[in-house]
């Protein structure tokens, strides 16, 4: 049944998003075109135009930004907390699977809006200045390889774990805070937001927690490991941190919709 609500939430949601980034790519492609003209050919075009295109080509950007977070946002509230919760409730569906079907459709648009604006950029990008970094990223890697060995793949696993557990914890952080929100009688959304910022600070807290322990105990040492050993103490107090977090958040979410949801 998970699968199935992914699915559904992939389709509901995809068809704002998929529009969205197929209108960056392409401007960003007639930005390109523009800019070889300009370059390479000489051709001279207005400086209003130029502005027009950039205004238009960061504005796209913004809006994805913003549209993705306001998606994230509406598809929790509307489909659990708002009108559309009497409907999804009725399905043989526990809420985790609901918070899971929509954390995972959150995660995958986040990394998808993050790899079209890169790619956005990529295509923007001045010719020269793109096959310069095309020589550069070989070297990168090179010396990544060089310095880790046969270990860059753990780095490369772990940094990507964590990478994961951050994008989680900080979907299932707004989460919470709406469904704590619903919990107050009035002014729910401004509810919401103050949440959200007791959330935040108490996840700040906790960090700066883990900060006090970690460095209390290889603090002295640490400029002695290897680099290796300096970037695995690094990944595994970040594991730990985010996997607490992300937990935490989880378990509130499912809590707060198993025993405290009242949508009448």
């Amino acid at each position: 049944m998970l699968n199935k609500l992914f699915k559904y939430e992939i389709k509901a949601t995809a068809r704002i998003f998929i529009p969205l980034y197929i209108t960056l790519i392409i401007f960003s492609i007639i930005n390109k075109i523009f800019n070889i003209l300009s370059v390479e050919y000489g051709i001279n075009f207005n400086k209003l135009t130029g502005f027009i295109r950039l205004f238009i080509y960061f504005g796209l950007i913004v809006g994805i930004l913003v549209i993705t977070l306001v998606v994230q946002i509406q598809r929790f509230y509307k489909s659990l907390l708002g009108d559309e919760g009497y409907l999804m409730f009725t399905l043989p569906v526990k809420p985790w699977q609901h918070i899971l079907s929509k954390l995972f459709t959150s995660m995958i648009w986040i990394v998808i809006s993050g790899l079209t604006t890169v790619l956005s950029f990529l295509i923007i990008m001045p010719t020269e200045v793109f096959w310069e970094l095309m020589e550069v990223i070989p070297q990168g890697i090179s010396e990544v390889l060089r310095i880790f060995g046969s270990r860059t793949f753990l780095v490369a696993f772990g940094s990507i774990i964590v990478f994961i557990l951050f994008i989680a914890a900080g979907t299932l952080m707004i989460y919470s805070a709406i469904a704590l929100g619903y919990l107050v009688k009035k002014h729910k959304l401004l509810a919401s937001f103050g949440m959200y910022l007791g959330l935040f600070t108490g996840a700040q807290s906790i960090m700066i927690i883990f900060m006090i322990v970690t460095g209390s105990l290889y603090l002295k040492d640490f400029s002695n490991l290897s680099l290796y050993m300096q970037m695995q103490t690094i990944l595994l107090s970040s594991l730990a941190y985010f996997s607490i977090i992300t937990a935490g958040l989880f378990i509130l979410t499912k809590y707060i919709l198993d025993n405290k949801l009242n949508l009448e």
